[in-house]
């Protein structure tokens, strides 16, 4: 049997290479002149590709974009649904405290991809791509939530507002936080902002939540 790569998947590889070429060419006019000022022309030619080619992969710049931002989301909410319950305990004795796992994940996501949630942040494309952005954000609270708060402590909350508007608020301060960050370029570290995140979050809203957290 030959070991030569299937036409498939010489495709396939084409195809992410063509994407690639595309979303990196738009990422770059957009840091140049804004989303609004980018043309199909323009994306094209710094990909050193053809307008058909485009419009066979995407509709308009936007769905290039959004596609983008979507493969963003996902991959993050892949990552933080993988991490087990039990990966933190808080140790608030310890000389060098360290963050959970699902606080530090989502900054690490963001210094990993900082040029894309530089553009999301500066509110470039339509306000599809703005709710996307806020989605992804809650979704990502909600899973953070669940790893510093155990099963049965989550079952026995008796919050003083209700959860969904805590999820929004603390997605609120944490878009807010990393909005800060990047347009100061990132001057702490993923894991001395997760560790900040977590104080605010653990010390910030025990009280409103029903948990009673130790000092």
């Amino acid at each position: 049997m030959s070991g030569k790569p299937s036409l498939a998947r010489k495709s396939d590889r084409r195809i992410s290479r063509t994407r690639r070429q595309l979303r990196d060419a738009l990422f770059a006019l957009i840091l140049e002149k804004g989303f609004d000022a980018v043309t199909i022309e323009e994306i094209t030619n710094r990909a050193d590709l053809g307008r058909t080619t485009f419009y066979l992969h995407y509709r308009d710049k936007e769905d290039l974009l959004m596609e983008s931002i979507s493969e963003l989301a996902d991959d993050l909410v892949e990552q933080m649904a993988r991490l087990p319950l039990d990966t933190w305990e808080f140790d608030n004795n310890a000389t060098h405290p360290a963050p959970s796992p699902a606080i530090v994940l989502p900054f690490r996501h963001v210094a990993n991809h900082a040029q894309l949630y530089r553009i999301i942040l500066r509110g470039e494309g339509s306000y599809t791509i703005s709710r996307r952005l806020r989605e992804i954000i809650v979704q990502t609270c909600d899973a953070m939530l669940h790893v510093l708060i155990s099963q049965d402590q989550l079952a026995a909350l008796k919050p003083q507002v209700p959860l969904e508007v805590f999820l929004h608020y603390l997605a609120g301060s944490w878009l807010g936080l990393i909005t800060w960050w990047l347009e100061n370029d990132m001057p702490y570290s993923e894991m001395e902002m997760a560790l900040m995140f977590q104080k605010l979050i653990r010390l910030g809203a025990a009280e409103v939540l029903g948990v009673v957290a130790e000092r």
